[in-house]
């Protein structure tokens, strides 16, 4: 009698405990919507190199200061009249130096690289650059455009959009040395009604 006392007792306490544990503490609330289809991005902008060019380690002023500048841009097409403005969320590694201004790194993967030395840098036996990254602009104001934000939107007119974007090479530390000055971002293009 004793032992059933006591296996009731244990039945009884593991119930009660595991209710405890599955108690629900919150809420996650979900929200999403199924959109028609996207623009297409041009053929010659989806996937491009853009060349900075070569730069001398005494072109740069100071830490912030920047130097050579390129202009690109990402063309949409085949819009649906859903949307009125595209803008650009540019993507990649940000530079460790720098954290919170949003450079994209240089020596980062180069067109899928995978650095047999340990190193990415968009040549196997090549030297990173240190001391410099990567930042992006707006075309239209020479605003600047840190990675994971969008750029300024523009108007989507007659199922097209043409935005345009500079890139420069900007000081990072109060040394910087010479070498390869690579790095891949990858975008995505965001939408409004």
């Amino acid at each position: 009698m004793k032992l059933n006392v006591v296996a009731s007792s244990l039945v009884l306490s593991s119930a009660l405990l595991s209710g405890a544990a599955l108690a629900a503490d919150g809420t996650v609330h979900f929200r999403g919507e199924v959109i028609d289809s996207t623009c297409e991005v041009t053929s010659d902008t989806a996937d491009q190199t853009v060349n900075i060019g070569r730069v001398a380690v005494t072109s740069f002023a100071g830490i912030d200061s920047t130097s050579s500048v390129k202009d690109f841009h990402i063309r949409l097409e085949k819009c649906p009249a859903t949307y009125t403005q595209a803008a650009v969320r540019f993507d990649g590694t940000e530079d460790k130096d720098t954290i919170g201004k949003g450079y994209l790194a240089i020596g980062t993967p180069v067109n899928g690289e995978t650095g047999t030395d340990g190193e990415f840098t968009g040549e196997d036996d090549a030297v990173a650059a240190t001391g410099v990254a990567i930042k992006l602009f707006n075309l239209s104001d020479d605003t600047a455009i840190p990675l994971y934000s969008n750029s300024k939107y523009v108007p989507i007119a007659s199922g097209k959009a043409d935005m345009g974007f500079k890139a420069k090479f900007v000081q990072t530390l109060a040394t910087v040395t010479a070498g390869t000055a690579n790095a891949d971002s990858q975008f995505t293009i965001e939408y409004l009604k």
